[in-house]
């Protein structure tokens, strides 16, 4: 029995190598895609990837993570600051010191594959409170808040409002999502990214579209709701149970079958 689970084992371990993403004859992290042109890694970044992205690649029905892909591997997080903006109000900012609200890390095979890429690593910013369906959002940023691992080079700077504008979109979703410490009554919660057995959860719920009906799941029963059906968009409140944060809303339509899914905690 032993001799069989290690060669199935053995077999998983080739198949999902075999499964690893390479890149194309003719592509690299120096041209990406075809119809490219190849670019010179040693005197520029390169090709990046914003998501969310208005009219190119928005986000659908959640959004709590700004991120930018490359298809490069040797770039490190510096020093600089991203700031979210909404109007001329910003609303967020992102010190690139700070490992709470910023990670870079390698891409999942499935982002690879989604992507099309050989290879490449994706910078993270975490949102302390989610975005809203349907405002307009845009993101400013220092030159270096990333560099290439020898750092000779640095990351331009983003100046100009149109170079990143964000959008969320969808006629049902999750807007406002954060965590925060419980407070007295009267008083107002303060949103934290880090959340604590007993933190209060807050989103507003949107309905519409052929959404129907939400429901909120969890796996493990890290989370806590007087109520986890709904039918109308509104404000809901629940409490976390477990440090192991495994939970989401399911979107159903009229006949009971899911059309959305957003997930959420760890």
């Amino acid at each position: 029995m032993k001799k069989i689970i290690a060669l199935v084992l053995i077999s998983m371990l080739f198949a999902t190598a075999a499964q690893a993403a390479t890149w194309p004859e003719g592509r690299s992290a120096a041209r990406p895609y075809e119809g490219t042109t190849e670019v010179g890694l040693t005197t520029t970044m390169g090709y990046i990837l914003l998501h969310p992205r208005a009219n190119v690649m928005p986000a659908s029905s959640f959004c709590d993570t700004l991120t930018i892909y490359l298809p490069r591997e040797d770039i490190k997080l510096a020093q600089g600051t991203a700031r979210l903006y909404r109007g001329k109000e910003e609303i967020a900012s992102f010190d690139f010191t700070d490992p709470t609200h910023t990670h870079l890390r390698k891409l999942t095979e499935a982002e690879l594959e989604r992507l099309m890429w050989g290879g490449g690593v994706c910078v993270e910013m975490f949102l302390d409170v989610s975005l809203t369906i349907g405002e307009d959002y845009y993101v400013l940023m220092d030159e270096g808040c990333f560099t290439t691992t020898d750092e000779t080079l640095k990351s331009l700077a983003i100046t100009n409002p149109e170079a990143w504008k964000i959008a969320v979109t969808g006629d049902f979703g999750v807007n406002g999502l954060f965590y925060a410490a419980p407070v007295e009554e009267g008083q107002r919660p303060v949103a934290s990214i880090q959340h604590n057995v007993g933190d209060e959860i807050h989103f507003d719920l949107l309905m519409g579209g052929d959404a129907k009906t939400a429901v909120v799941y969890s796996d493990n029963d890290s989370v806590a709701f007087d109520a986890r059906t709904f039918e109308e968009s509104g404000a809901v409140t629940g409490v976390v149970t477990q440090n192991d944060l495994r939970w989401g809303v399911v979107f159903l339509n009229e006949n009971g079958e899911p059309v959305g899914v957003v997930r959420l905690g760890d």
